[in-house]
């Protein structure tokens, strides 16, 4: 670390104090504290566009100087000022924090692992925000044999042990998470550059498999940009029973999966959860570049108090979206007819329901901090997902422009393109940034597609698309209401509810219910519990035999609860529609590159 940085003013200490009681002990030591400092703390993380309210795990604050007490007055719900004077003289900040949020987002402690962003432990000094702080992290008592793992900067302590980091500034330091346990630590070099794969929790992963594929994806994805933004990388992963997650930094990556989603030694064919698991790993490392790096002018810089509106979460979170199946396919993992069945499955997830008429991908991207985040049972009917739709966006546009240039110009030149132009460079981009930067290249003309597109309600021409290379798209009806996707149906289902619905020995909880379909016109409502449909008990193991016995026109009596109370009501079934989507290569003479084939 430079020679300036030794005279480090602010230094953060967190012990994993309390396993059983889920705290962290936080020390906060600012050597030369304002008058009356103004101490505060993140409501939202970066790349997770919800207000957390992170403080509200905050206890027992308290300040001192050396023996003496200093004042603390709690401001706001995430602000606090210390009685200081003027003369300098450092001030010391205790406190503890609750954690029991198993997520990438906040901070987790038990006795098994441990995980926190610094967004939930660590205080920022108001107006020293910008001054070089250092974070030292001790071990449990009762489990002196932890390791830990961060990307971090480290100051001093042994490789993936216990001990001091630094960084440049607050802005740094929140953008480092850390985690501690029973690591599994694998390291392996992509491009020249040390990478690391860290599990904690029970698991049987087949580590070298693992990091032999993510070594493949991220040699791709540096050669794509011609450059890596980081020196180091690590994929800092919570196993678990069941969880999926994942959140970028400036050089790693908080990944939760479920155990079955990491291949073991056992398992020799590529499984359809680790497929998930590879590809949500490229989803978070294309971030480096596209988010942590090329980011909208509004997050320069962020404004943690408070939400940042944008409308280009379509492109940050979309495009990513598009090239983290795409890459895993490019960089030979798997093979065309899987990418296709995915790229069936998004197809299928935006045109369920009628969200996308009802939303644009710029309104969905403005309103992620309510609607999307905080989704309701009427979300089908009133929303669209800027990540499955902006992945939609980006096939069409990488289509498109192999076509309009005859298959010389790719989406994936202009990221790499608009990086070096925004991103590099610190610039950062405006809602029209990337209509405008596309009409630097000649014999492109995807203005109007994209005017349609972003702000436009409508389905995209992903079909016809398609069709140009190679690429035959057939609908279906689902097997049953749970299930549309890309998959081929071998049994299509004859009638259905027209409702999402998450069944048990009690009956069928309705989910969600899709506007002007069966469940709706009989006047059934998310959270009714159905209990009998035709007078038979419904479960969720008689519902698909239950429904096979009728056809479109036939009218049945279903029994349902709402809350506590019994309806009676008519169904009539109509003709269930066909929203699984199968994608198949008819002419690979047409692929032209974009996909690889045998």
């Amino acid at each position: 670390m430079c020679q300036e940085k030794e005279s480090t003013l602010i230094h953060y200490h967190v012990s994993p104090m309390d396993l059983k009681g889920h705290l962290f002990e936080v020390t906060l030591t600012i050597d030369t504290p304002a008058a009356q400092q103004r101490l505060w703390l993140p409501n939202w993380i970066p790349g997770s566009y919800l207000i957390r309210d992170f403080s509200k795990h905050i206890i027992g604050l308290y300040a001192e100087r050396g023996k003496e007490s200093v004042g603390v007055d709690q401001q706001s719900k995430n602000e606090w000022v210390l009685d200081t004077d003027d003369s300098g003289t450092a001030v010391t900040v205790h406190y503890q924090v609750y954690a029991w949020d198993l997520s990438v987002r906040a901070a987790y402690l038990d006795q098994q692992q441990g995980f926190f962003n610094n967004t939930s432990l660590c205080l920022a000094v108001a107006g020293q925000e910008q001054q070089p702080v250092t974070l030292s992290v001790s071990a449990p008592d009762e489990r002196p044999d932890w390791k830990l793992a961060t990307g971090m900067p480290r100051k001093s302590g042994s490789a993936h042990g216990f001990g001091a980091f630094e960084a440049e500034n607050y802005d740094a330091l929140i953008d480092y998470p850390f985690l501690l346990g029973e690591l599994s630590i694998e390291e392996f070099i992509a491009h020249g550059i040390k990478h690391s794969l860290v599990l904690s929790g029970r698991h049987y992963a087949d580590m070298s498999r693992i990091t032999s594929d993510l070594a493949r994806i991220c040699e791709h994805q540096i050669k794509l940009f011609g450059e890596a933004p980081f020196t180091s990388y690590t994929f800092l992963t919570m196993v678990v029973g069941d969880g999926f997650g994942g959140l970028e930094h400036r050089n790693s990556t908080a990944l939760l999966c479920s155990r079955k989603s990491l291949i073991s030694k056992a398992q020799h064919a590529l499984t359809d959860d680790y497929q998930t698991f590879l590809s949500l790993c490229c989803h978070e490392y294309f971030h480096s570049w596209n988010v942590k790096t090329l980011k909208p002018k509004a997050f320069l810089p962020y404004q943690l108090d408070r939400e940042s509106y944008t409308e280009q979460l379509w492109f940050y979170e979309g495009m990513t979206s598009y090239f983290d199946d795409y890459i895993t396919h490019a960089a030979g993992i798997i093979d065309a007819d899987r990418y296709l069945k995915v790229l069936g499955n998004t197809l299928a997830r935006v045109e369920r329901g009628v969200g996308q008429y009802q939303q644009s991908v710029t309104e969905s991207s403005f309103l992620a901090w309510t609607k999307f985040y905080q989704q309701n049972e009427n979300a089908p009917n009133s929303i669209v997902s800027y990540y499955a739709k902006g992945a939609l966006i980006g096939l069409c546009l990488d289509l498109t422009l192999r076509l309009q240039t005859d298959h010389q110009l790719t989406l994936a030149q202009v990221m790499k393109d608009l990086w070096h132009t925004y991103g590099k460079t610190a610039v950062g981009t405006a809602d029209d940034t990337v209509v405008e930067f596309l009409k630097q290249y000649a014999g492109v003309d995807v203005s109007d597609f994209l005017q349609q597109a972003l702000y436009g309600k409508e389905s995209l021409p992903v079909e016809s698309l398609l069709q140009n290379f190679g690429v035959t798209t057939r609908r279906f009806v689902p097997a049953d209401d749970n299930s549309s996707n890309g998959k081929a149906v071998e049994k299509p289902a004859s009638v259905n509810l027209g409702a999402r619905y998450k069944g048990n020995a009690n009956g069928l909880e309705l989910l969600s219910v899709y506007h002007d379909e069966n469940a709706y016109h009989a006047g059934l409502s998310a959270g009714d519990r159905i209990i009998a449909i035709d007078n038979i008990q419904a479960t969720d193991s008689n519902i698909n035999t239950l429904l096979s016995r009728f056809v479109p026109g036939d009218t049945v009596t279903v029994h349902a609860f709402r809350r506590d109370e019994l309806l009676t009501l008519k169904l009539t079934f109509a003709q269930p529609k066909a929203t699984s989507y199968h994608l198949s290569v008819q002419k690979p003479e047409h692929l032209n590159g974009w996909l690889r084939w045998a």
